[in-house]
């Protein structure tokens, strides 16, 4: 079986299981053209130093948000951003800064590159060069705390000692390091007295990081980093407290990137009900904090706005829908290397996911395929689902995009 085969075969059995991949993705593209060129003009904004606006789409459960962003991260990385996709869930609940800042670190990939992204692009950094120079002139102009300013100076001076280097490293992922240790080695070079190590720790130190790491991939080349956030719904399962962090979280997403030179775009997908039913409805979470409140509760109002903001998806055309039919067909032929018979691309009779649809196809190719002389009729059926038990709209959307 050559490449070309395999890589067919494993794109099928994505369809077929119902689950995204960057090659499906890539083969399929998308037809949300409004997000894609939205999603253009912002990565455009940022290469030329613009704060942006943070993206939050919504649809229905199975209507291809995962998809989507699978087809965005792959066109951020041929721009040259490095990309990090994470789902909302109980171990990275959004509220925990500490907890995101681990997750996107260890998901984020840069273009051209294998493992995790920062260990894979410092070796494109010297510190002996312009762009190091200026990332330590950001530093210092950027107001993160000062022993991030340290750590970069003693980046510079032991860039030889690979373990020094490595732990550097970790330390801007969010693994700390000792402050004995950093002392230690800012007394070898006789510049201890110049940076203050007693910063508190916390929301503040993981933010920094995060604006740093942005800031250290630029040096290293990259465009900027975009990460995607998978499935906020989920965030109706938390407690209150864990929503209210949330929402002062997004806001602080939201204020970042609109920082001029933040090289930073959070793009956040949610199922459609979620903001009615929890938002500003049903348990109303809007309406606990007050325009006229502390600096806290205007982080929560600015994060529930983009929440009610978001970009509603919209359903392919029957075109589109042919078109993805026949992708489909021909990524099917060439795995199996035989002809295959029509299917109508439509249950006209029942409303239905893409998703649905596509798995629809390949099972009546696959019986077809094993059993020639069998004719199969099978036979779909409109079930209202909860994905997380709170919507009642869930599936009450027409077709979107795979």
């Amino acid at each position: 079986m050559d490449n070309e085969t395999l890589d067919a075969r494993r794109a099928i059995e994505s369809l077929r299981s119902g689950v995204p991949s960057l090659s499906v993705a890539k083969i399929f593209g998308t037809t949300q053209t409004a997000v894609r060129d939205k999603f253009l003009e912002s990565m455009e904004d940022m290469t030329t130093g613009n704060g942006v606006k943070p993206i939050m789409l919504s649809a229905s459960f199975g209507s291809g948000k995962t998809h989507l962003l699978n087809y965005l991260q792959l066109q951020a990385e041929s721009k040259g951003f490095v990309t990090s996709i994470v789902t909302i869930s109980p171990e990275m609940p959004l509220g925990k800064s500490a907890n995101v800042l681990k997750s996107i670190s260890e998901n984020a990939r840069a273009p051209h590159t294998v493992g995790r992204a920062l260990t894979s692009l410092a070796f494109n950094l010297k510190p002996d060069s312009s762009k190091y120079q200026k990332l330590e002139d950001w530093a210092a102009d950027s107001g993160i705390e000062t022993r991030f300013l340290a750590l970069l100076r003693l980046y510079g001076e032991f860039y030889l000692d690979e373990e020094l280097r490595q732990a550097i490293l970790d330390d801007f992922e969010g693994k700390t390091m000792p402050k004995p240790d950093i002392k230690r080695k800012l007394k070898e070079i006789g510049i201890a007295s110049l940076y203050d190590l007693n910063s508190p720790k916390g929301t503040q130190f993981s933010h920094d990081r995060i604006r740093l790491l942005a800031q250290f991939y630029k040096a290293c080349g990259c465009s900027g980093w975009i990460i995607f956030f998978d499935e906020m719904e989920r965030m109706a399962k938390f407690s209150l407290k864990q929503r209210i962090a949330a929402y002062q979280e997004l806001g602080w997403w939201r204020d970042v990137a609109a920082t001029s030179g933040s090289a930073i775009l959070p793009v956040f997908t949610t199922a459609s009900g979620f903001a009615l039913e929890t938002v500003t409805g049903g348990t109303n979470d809007e309406a606990r904090f007050s325009k006229k409140g502390d600096e806290v509760d205007k982080l929560a109002l600015r994060g529930i706005e983009l929440l009610k903001s978001a970009y509603r998806l919209n359903p392919p055309t029957d075109d589109e829908v042919h078109d993805i039919y026949s992708k489909a067909r021909e990524l099917y032929e060439k795995a199996y290397s035989i002809p295959i018979s029509d299917v109508k691309p439509y249950h006209s009779d029942v409303r239905t996911t893409v998703r649905s649809e596509i798995r629809r196809w390949i099972t009546t190719w696959d019986l077809k395929r094993l059993h020639p002389d069998y004719d199969p009729d099978i036979t779909i059926k409109e079930v209202q689902e909860d994905q997380i038990g709170i919507f009642d709209d869930v599936m009450d959307d027409d077709l979107f995009s795979p």
